[in-house]
């Protein structure tokens, strides 16, 4: 288990990475440029994108456990100064539905503080989701403007994750319909019958489904349940509630030796990920975050996330520190330690 000045430093640096998430070297503008013309993803301009939505995740997950300390004032000065530099250098754009984790943590912050900031924010992330473009059946599509109807795992544990805490907070049921449709249709189309596990992702074109990406991959399986865990988190569903413990007992099934979950979680024996072991423990709301521990630095730099993936099947092998493998640790520690 993390100790307390550990567990401090590492809130202290997460804060400090979201203050400076804006700011690109030179050196990694110049990797951009490469990465760009391979074709490779590259980082967006935009402020709530979900590397920062996750860092904030973290954060409120941290303010939340330190209730009552002096690092709540360092927390809330954080995340509001993000969210002003949003609105005012931004004019509060949202382009992308990955903004929606971020949107829940402006939501959890709104409920802790009442600050009406976080919720004229969350108010129009809310508003870009339920107008988002979807499939004949309901599935938020995840990059419509390419042209395509695929569904991934990280938009319906995003939205979901967002819709739920949001229909919740403001009592808005057509928040919590929509979370509901999209965790059926991916039940229904992304998941794999055999073992238990979803895919990245689907498509349904002319009538014919194609499940697409690995089985497994750690951060799908991290983006489902943690939008699976916020959906029954409070909301009466017996449905729901069974596929969530059973969900969670197969992840479960596949943890590693160090307590941790491989990239893809069926190679036990493959590299550990600890973005997607920060996703899934913070998912299942499991209290032992040894294998998250172990890869924190004494600069409080979370070390051995996976690389951003570019596509279904597209995961470059590359391991190392990351606002997602840092955000996603924060947050199960976070979770973790609000139990002890």
């Amino acid at each position: 288990m993390i100790d307390s000045n550990q567990y401090m430093k590492l809130v202290e640096t997460t804060a400090t990475e979201l203050e400076h998430i804006m700011e690109v070297s030179l050196t990694r503008r110049a990797k951009d440029f490469v990465k760009s013309a391979l074709g490779r993803s590259v980082r967006t301009e935009d402020p709530m994108f979900w590397p920062a939505g996750m860092l904030m995740l973290g954060l409120t997950e941290a303010r939340m456990a330190l209730a009552g300390q002096d690092m709540v004032k360092r927390i809330d000065e954080t995340i509001e100064s993000h969210v002003i530099m949003w609105r005012d250098k931004y004019a509060s754009k949202i382009d992308f539905i990955d903004d929606s984790l971020a949107g829940t943590a402006l939501v959890k912050m709104y409920v802790y503080t009442g600050n009406e900031l976080y919720k004229d924010a969350a108010d129009k992330i809310y508003e870009f989701v339920m107008n988002a473009q979807r499939d004949p059946e309901g599935a938020i599509i995840y990059n419509s403007g390419k042209g395509n109807s695929n569904i991934f795992a990280d938009g319906i544990g995003q939205t979901v994750m967002f819709l739920s805490a949001y229909g919740r907070a403001f009592n808005k049921a057509d928040a919590l319909s929509l979370a509901h449709t999209q965790l059926m249709n991916f039940r229904k189309y992304g998941m794999d019958a055999r073992t238990g596990l979803c895919y990245h992702g689907y498509c349904i074109d002319n009538k014919v489904i194609e499940k697409k990406g690995l089985l497994g991959w750690g951060r799908a399986m991290g983006w489902l349940i943690m939008g699976l865990s916020e959906y029954c988190n409070g909301n009466v569903d017996i449905n729901m509630a069974s596929w969530y413990r059973d969900l969670s007992g197969i992840i479960e099934s596949y943890v590693r030796s160090d307590g941790g979950f491989s990239w893809q979680i069926q190679a036990v024996e493959g590299h550990l990920d600890t973005s997607a072991t920060g996703m899934l423990l913070y998912g299942i709301r499991a209290g032992d975050v040894t294998a998250l521990s172990m890869n924190i630095d004494s600069n409080g730099r979370v070390g051995n996330a996976l690389s951003s993936c570019d596509d279904f099947g597209v995961h470059y092998q590359s391991y190392g520190h990351y606002p997602w493998g840092q955000g996603a640790a924060l947050a199960a520690i976070s979770s973790a330690f609000s139990k002890q």
